[in-house]
């Protein structure tokens, strides 16, 4: 058996570190996301081998990461955070035009706004992802939202899969649930699974409290009856009702963690798993930065055996703590089955890239030997708009210890269904720069939404070199298609919400709009209102840069069972696979697809 020309130390059932000598097993997987922690801890209590490489450590104990209603602070957290730089556009004068665009100072602190100090360095439109076991499951807010049915169908007609059809997607989805808010029972949902779910607070919605006030305005606005706010605030926002993708108003809002308030998922599965080490076969090694894909040589179809990587703390320099000078021993680890990558949307491509898989001019660029030439990889990176209105109240609100609802509106270009998800309470978020939130105080109240199915995914994630603890380059490209198509759903969403917060009388209002139209009784136009939109929309969930596609569409990376095609024993699972973003929120859907990719895995292991 082959071994390390060095120590390496992994993570055991006890927690205790310990000495490695294998370097072979049947299953190597990088990543321990959404898409990457569940499919490890599946394939190993399937008995299989398995090694799962992260480039971060364990911050379990940490409460930052641990609860859930921690999430502004974990994603500004320096123990977990990686720091990716953003484009919204190709346009420097818009970009410029990007309300918390951040800056390096000369003393090394960020600075966030329109109006740099002398001297100070662009850096871009912050977007956090995570360095931690658990990956981005581990900093998110936990909402679980399933996608729309036509989300799933449209993959099965895609590929001509059927097992991509929403009811059989929902399959997966009952398999991984804990519901811990409805009877046991419930159809359309699981008990017993890995993932546990839990309705966001709801006795507010009872209560003579001033943001049950303004709750019932909202209820109003979007043509529910505001009697019915207690019941509406529990309703079951993943209910397998054959109406759902139409239904509008006020919904529950589910969360992915215990009724402890504990984030429930990737970290505690792949816990759960290793408890039990001489029963589950599961090596998880930490701290351990992939850098490229290993192959077979002298094969007519290149063929995966293996993971090359960088041994060592905060050696990607996306980690605030990183540090040039820092240099990782390099190690091997090989695979008999297969290599999986589950990276993520803006690591998976780097790393295919970084092997030889992607554009051949790119990777020619960076003299990097050309393995396969999948000019998909890195490209149609897609994500949802978000937006928000924001304003203050004429007086502190009572209730603040409230937790938000889903509010879901089907704007009137609407091509489908639903289109819009938003959650309102008193809060703030306007998008992400080190250091956020803006606390306004006691008398703040929002309600950010996503844009759900954007028309455009344009976007891509490129190489900046050939070294792989570069972070890449990112462009969004915002709205690149589709525009006014987009913008003019969002403005029927701030149109709604503004009325609501328009409706609320004295004492509690008028309220002080903070955006889109700052002032007391505002009023601006439909194009002042989209300028903004367009200026200051932001994002959270990229996907679909490995995307899976049609047999005979060149830009398409994976087949419809996450295999990089023309590349044997190479499969891509996470939310870079998906053809375009799943519903608002796409933690719960990786999961979904993780648990796809599982039993399409083990299938293939006995044939």
């Amino acid at each position: 058996m082959l071994r390390h020309a060095f120590v390496s130390f992994l993570l055991t059932a006890t927690g205790v570190a310990a000495q490695n000598s294998t370097t072979s097993y049947d299953y190597v997987v990088v990543g321990s996301g959404p898409g990457g922690a569940p499919l490890a801890a599946n394939l190993a209590r399937a008995g299989h081998s398995v090694l799962l490489l992260e480039a971060g450590d364990d911050q379990a104990n940490n409460p930052n990461i641990s609860q859930i209603a921690n999430f502004n602070p974990a994603a500004s957290d320096e123990t977990t955070r990686w720091d990716f730089w953003t484009k919204h556009s190709d346009d420097p004068e818009r970009e410029l035009k990007y309300e918390h665009m951040v800056w390096r100072q000369k003393d090394g602190s960020f600075y966030t706004g329109l109006d740099p100090p002398a001297g100070a360095e662009q850096l871009g439109i912050w977007y956090p992802r995570t360095g931690t076991l658990g990956g981005c499951a581990m900093h998110n807010g936990g909402v679980c939202s399933l996608p729309s049915d036509d989300d799933w169908n449209d993959i099965a007609k895609l590929t001509g899969d059927k097992s991509w059809k929403a009811e059989n997607m929902r399959k997966h989805f009952v398999k991984l649930e804990k519901n811990e808010y409805l009877e046991p029972g419930a159809p359309g949902h699981g008990f017993d699974g890995w993932v546990s779910t839990i309705l966001a607070g709801t006795d507010w919605a009872t209560e003579d409290v001033d943001v049950t006030t303004i709750m019932k305005k909202i209820v109003n606005a979007t043509g529910g009856d505001p009697s019915q706010l207690p019941e509406l605030a529990k309703k079951d926002v993943n209910a397998p009702d054959p109406n759902r993708d139409q239904d509008t108003g006020v919904n529950g809002m589910a969360i992915h963690a215990t009724s402890q308030g504990l984030r429930s998922g990737t970290n505690s599965y792949l816990k759960a798993t290793l408890a039990d080490a001489a029963k589950y076969p599961l090596t998880i090694q930490l701290e351990s930065l992939a850098t490229k894909i290993l192959f077979s040589k002298g094969t007519a179809e290149p063929k995966a055996i293996g993971v090359e990587y960088l041994k060592g703390k905060s050696l990607y320099s996306g980690d605030p703590r990183y540090k040039a000078s820092a240099k990782g021993p390099v190690g091997q680890v090989f695979a008999k089955k297969e290599v999986i990558i589950a990276g993520g949307a803006f690591n998976s491509p780097q790393i295919l890239k970084l092997s030889g898989i992607g554009p051949a001019a790119e990777l020619k660029k960076f003299n990097i030997p050309v393995v396969k030439d999948l000019p998909g990889v890195g490209e149609n990176l897609a994500d949802n708009y978000e937006g928000y209105v924001l304003g203050l109240a004429d007086k502190p609100l009572t209730g603040l210890s409230m937790t938000s609802v889903s509010v879901f509106l089907k704007t009137p270009t609407a091509p489908k269904h639903r289109n819009i998800h938003a959650w309102c309470g008193p809060l703030s978020f306007e998008g992400f720069w080190p250091g956020f939130p803006h606390e306004y105080g006691p008398t703040e109240w929002e309600c950010p939404f996503v844009h759900m199915n954007p028309r455009s995914q344009a976007g891509y994630v490129h190489l900046k070199s050939a070294d792989p603890r570069d972070t890449p380059d990112i462009n969004l490209k915002f709205f690149e298609t589709g525009e006014d198509k987009d913008l003019t759903e969002m403005l029927d969403a701030v149109k709604t919400f503004r009325k609501a917060f328009q409706s609320v009388t004295a004492p509690i209002g008028p309220f002080d709009e903070l955006h889109p139209c700052p002032g007391k009784n505002q009023d601006c136009s439909d194009a002042a209102i989209k300028e903004t939109l367009k200026l200051q929309a932001h994002s959270h969930h990229a996907t679909s840069t490995c995307a899976i596609g049609a047999a005979d569409d060149e830009m398409a990376v994976l087949d419809s069972e996450f295999r990089v095609r023309g590349v044997k024993n190479l499969r891509v699972v996470d939310a870079s696979a998906f053809p375009k973003v799943p519903g608002a929120f796409p933690v719960c859907p990786t999961f979904m697809i993780s648990e796809k990719a599982s039993e399409v895995i083990l299938a293939a292991a006995k044939a």
